[in-house]
């Protein structure tokens, strides 16, 4: 399967809850609140330079500054993106 490009997995990203969502974290679960960029089968969008950090990207503005993102186009590129997948319970 050929790599996606920018230009579709910005046309994937969804603003979803993050509330309630447990991820894996070295000691233990992490928990966040608040809202999130989610991409259907990859998972929720989290910055890789934010190595300290064991939960998806949730900005302080919200979704307001998610909805801000996407009607700007989305991101410029994937290079500094991970997908992450919380815990199932």
């Amino acid at each position: 399967m050929a790599k996606e490009t920018t230009k579709q997995l910005n046309a994937q990203l969804q603003i979803v809850r993050l509330d309630g969502l447990q991820f894996k974290a070295p000691l233990g679960t992490a928990c966040t609140r608040g809202w999130g960029l989610y991409i259907d089968g990859k998972g929720y969008l989290k910055f890789k330079c934010d190595s300290s950090s064991f939960v998806p990207y949730a900005p302080i503005g919200g979704r307001k500054a998610l909805e801000s993102i996407l009607e700007a186009g989305g991101l410029l590129n994937y290079n500094s993106i991970e997908f992450i997948n919380p815990i199932k319970h």
